[in-house]
């Protein structure tokens, strides 16, 4: 799977605090009070605490890998406009 490089430059280093979502999206709430939202086919489960290591996407797979060795993989309902990371402010960090 292709590395994201610019998103993996954003993400890299923040530690996952929280996750919600339900049928169709999951958002990721950082430790720094930055959120990822994602637009998902079907649904995704993630558990907290992960520290991100990398951004990888291809089509409508979308991959974060963790320092600890584990990753997040889901499919990406709409690929190109499922992603979405604000800051706390809730300013636009990232879009694709």
């Amino acid at each position: 799977m292709q590395l994201n490089r610019k998103l993996t430059h954003l993400l890299k280093g923040r530690t996952i605090q929280a996750e919600s979502g339900d049928q169709g999206s999951v958002v990721l709430t950082f430790a720094d009070g930055s959120t990822l939202k994602l637009k998902v086919a079907g649904q995704a489960s993630v558990t907290a605490g992960g520290k991100v290591k990398a951004a990888h996407e291809s089509g409508a797979e979308f991959r974060l890998d963790l320092e600890t060795g584990s990753a997040v993989q889901v499919r990406l309902a709409d690929p190109g406009s499922s992603v979405a990371l604000r800051d706390r402010n809730g300013a636009v960090e990232y879009l694709g």
